[in-house]
C-alpha cells in the first residue's frame, strides 16, 4: 500500500500496521481530555488499535501528552498525536516520547506534506534530530525502525487541500490522507459536522479515498459514531475513528438525564 518496507517490526506503530497486514481497517479512539487514566482505560478496553491525543482542539499540553502516550502504549495500543500544525520541533518531541505517529491538520500543498514527512524521518529521508528518549527504553528498540515506521497522515480539511489531494497523496514517505469532515464541510460551505451525508461531501470524501488508492496510500477518516466508522471501514478506509471521548461522555450524560426525567415523570403520574 505504501512505499514502506514490508517487514513489520516491534515499533510503537505495530498495532496499526499489524491490522493492515492482516487486511483489515485499524480502529482509532480520539481523546481531547488530558487525563492519563482515561487514556489508559480506553487503551485497555481493546476497542481500538490506535488512540489519538488531540493537541489541536483538545486540552493536552506536552506534559499531559507524554503521560497519556505512556498509558496507551502500556496496554498495547498505538499512541497517535493530532498536531496543532506542522511544527518540526513538536513532531520530534512527541515521536521521541513514544508516539506511534502524527496527524497534521489542514495540509494544503505538496510542500507542506513534504515538510511533515521530513519532520518525522531521520536523514537522508528527512531532517528529524536524533534523540529517541523514551523510544530507546523499549526492549530491543531500534530508533531508526521506529522513525521509518512512524505513521504520518496529512489531513484534508479545506477546499485547497481537497484540490491538491491527488498530488499530496503521491508524497514519498507519507502514509496517507486523513479526512477531517468537520472543517472540510465548513470550507466547502456545508457547515461543521461529522458523519457527513450531503452528496457533495460524499463526493469529496470519495475523491480523497480515490487519491489514496491511486497513490498506494492509506485512507483515514474521522467519525462521531461507531456506526459511521464501520460503514467507512466497509467502504475501504484503512483507519477510522470509532470513539471520541467528548462525544461519548455527552451521549451518556444525555441518556442519564433522560432516564432520570422519565423515571421522575413516572413517579409523579
Amino acid at each position: 500500500m505504501t512505499d514502506k518496507p514490508a517487514t513489520l517490526t516491534d515499533t510503537p506503530a505495530r498495532p496499526v500496521r499489524a491490522a493492515w497486514a492482516a487486511g483489515r481497517a485499524a480502529r482509532n479512539a480520539w481523546l481531547t481530555i488530558p487525563d492519563a487514566y482515561l487514556a489508559e482505560m480506553v487503551a485497555a478496553s481493546g476497542i481500538a488499535e490506535a488512540v489519538t491525543l488531540d493537541l489541536q482542539h483538545g486540552l493536552f499540553d506536552r506534559d499531559t501528552a507524554v503521560h497519556a502516550i505512556r498509558a496507551i502504549a502500556a496496554h498495547g495500543a498505538a499512541p497517535l498525536v493530532r498536531l496543532p500544525g506542522i511544527d518540526a520541533a513538536l513532531v520530534g518531541y512527541v515521536l521521541d516520547a513514544g508516539a506511534a505517529g502524527v496527524i497534521a491538520p489542514q495540509v494544503e500543498s505538496v510542500a507542506e506534506a513534504e515538510a511533515l514527512v521530513a519532520a518525522c524521518r531521520y536523514p537522508p529521508a528527512g531532517r528529524r534530530s536524533h534523540g529517541p528518549t523514551r523510544v530507546a527504553l523499549r526492549p530491543g528498540s531500534d530508533a531508526f525502525a521506529a522513525a521509518e515506521q512512524a505513521l504520518v497522515f496529512a489531513m484534508i480539511e479545506t477546499r485547497e487541500g481537497l484540490q491538491q489531494c491527488e498530488a499530496m497523496a503521491a508524497t514519498v514517505g507519507l502514509d496517507g490522507l486523513f479526512v477531517g469532515p468537520g472543517d472540510l464541510g465548513l470550507s466547502l460551505g456545508f457547515g461543521a459536522g461529522q458523519d457527513r451525508q450531503e452528496p457533495e461531501m460524499q463526493d469529496a470524501i470519495a475523491r480523497v479515498f480515490a487519491a489514496c488508492r491511486t497513490a498506494g496510500r492509506r485512507a483515514a477518516i474521522h467519525a462521531a459514531t461507531a456506526q459511521y466508522a464501520a460503514r467507512m471501514a466497509r467502504s475501504g478506509f484503512d483507519l477510522v475513528t470509532v470513539w471520541v471521548d467528548a462525544v461519548a461522555i455527552a451521549a451518556t450524560l444525555a441518556t442519564a438525564d433522560g432516564v432520570w426525567t422519565q423515571q421522575g415523570a413516572a413517579q409523579n403520574a
